[in-house]
């Protein structure tokens, strides 16, 4: 009778693992939703094999950036930091120029962590004019709404704007009664756990709302972006953003799915760089006057991205770390685009210090037009 029991409980958890989206709610739309639709343009896969046409244009991007130097000092950095498994991918004007992996593939999924808060204010930004709303709107705009789903926010959150958590200017801390790790007592590292306690504990709110980097924000904004749509925050944000980008493969999965916004997405190099062609193109409205949306000036913070001076001109870039007891699950990832466009995504498996961090990034810009 014990074995019957603990068999069915097993199969409930497997079923609800099934069932419900990294924001608790169930994969079925709620009876009261008025769902954004799942279309998005066409994109085309990437063809077999090139036309000569095609080859000339990758080979002139090419020759204006200096690939084997940055592939060197990838290299240089991974031996210096004893990574053994890790891919890059170097990218511009919506191609993919060069990729290389050692120890896994530029073409396979892994965990970015932090990365996917990109994709997760991109997400907000493409299905907010749909429902009036702009940077500008605050919590207690979208109050009735978030009350429906069993979150009204308290007084003290009501006058926060999408900006404000956008830019990491709310007052709410990193975590909410959670450790920063891979996996470990994942019931409390959750998107929808995070949303629920920032938006409806004032215990949570400091009065201080100088810049203070938080996954508690793009949590809130994840669950946003799931209440607005009726949909998975990770369904919607698959469909609308990663679909159009090109970035097939990528999806809110594996151990830390639950995350969603703020660290939930699995992707591969060279899906990320997609992504960021796409949506951060330069001649995109944010990238040419990023005042004008969700940004600020004091920190660079943006659009789930951080503005930043370089020795050869501008650029936007982004860390990503998990950290854990268990080597299999730390993982890390990191991108640099420039001003140019000139796009550099890498990950790798390990847990490194956020001078390697630096030390990447060093190596790289200067080498980036």
């Amino acid at each position: 009778m014990k074995f019957l029991t603990a068999a069915v409980a097993i199969l409930f958890a497997f079923a609800l693992t099934i069932l419900l989206a990294p924001d608790g709610t169930s994969s079925q739309l709620p009876p009261d939703a008025a769902p954004i639709a799942l279309t998005a343009p066409a994109v085309e896969e990437e063809p077999a094999s090139r036309t000569p046409s095609e080859k000339a244009a990758i080979d002139a991007e090419k020759a204006t950036i200096d690939v084997s130097g940055i592939e060197d000092a990838w290299r240089d950095w991974m031996s210096r930091y004893n990574i053994r498994a890790s891919a890059m991918t170097l990218g511009r004007g919506g191609q993919i120029l060069h990729s290389m992996g050692e120890g896994r593939r530029a073409d396979t999924a892994y965990p970015i962590a932090s990365l996917s808060k990109a994709i997760t204010a991109m997400c907000l930004n493409d299905i907010m004019d749909a429902f009036d709303l702009s940077w500008s709107s605050t919590l207690g705009d979208l109050a009735p709404a978030l009350t429906k789903h069993h979150m009204p926010p308290h007084p003290g959150a009501t006058a926060l704007s999408l900006g404000d958590l956008v830019t990491h200017t709310t007052g709410w801390p990193k975590n909410i009664a959670a450790t920063e790790t891979a996996g470990e007592g994942r019931n409390l590292y959750t998107q929808q756990h995070f949303a629920r306690e920032a938006l409806t504990n004032p215990a949570h709110q400091s009065a201080d709302h100088s810049f203070t980097y938080s996954n508690t924000n793009f949590a809130v904004l994840g669950q946003i972006i799931s209440v607005l749509s009726g949909r998975p925050y990770g369904e919607i944000c698959k469909a609308r953003i990663m679909g159009p980008a090109g970035a097939s493969q990528a999806a809110v999965a594996g151990r830390m799915w639950a995350t969603g916004g703020f660290g939930g997405w699995s992707a591969s190099t060279e899906d990320y760089a997609r992504f960021l062609m796409h949506w951060f193109a330069p001649e995109q409205a944010w990238m040419l006057a990023p005042e004008n949306f969700g940004y600020d000036s004091k920190s660079g913070a943006g659009l789930g991205v951080f503005h930043r001076k370089t020795p050869t001109g501008k650029a936007i870039q982004h860390n990503g770390m998990w950290r854990s007891k268990k080597p299999a699950r730390q993982h890390g990832a990191l991108f640099v685009m420039t001003e140019t466009g000139t796009t550099f995504v890498v990950n790798w498996q390990g847990q490194l210090p956020n001078t390697a961090y630096r030390d990447l990034r060093a190596a790289i810009i200067p080498q980036m037009p």
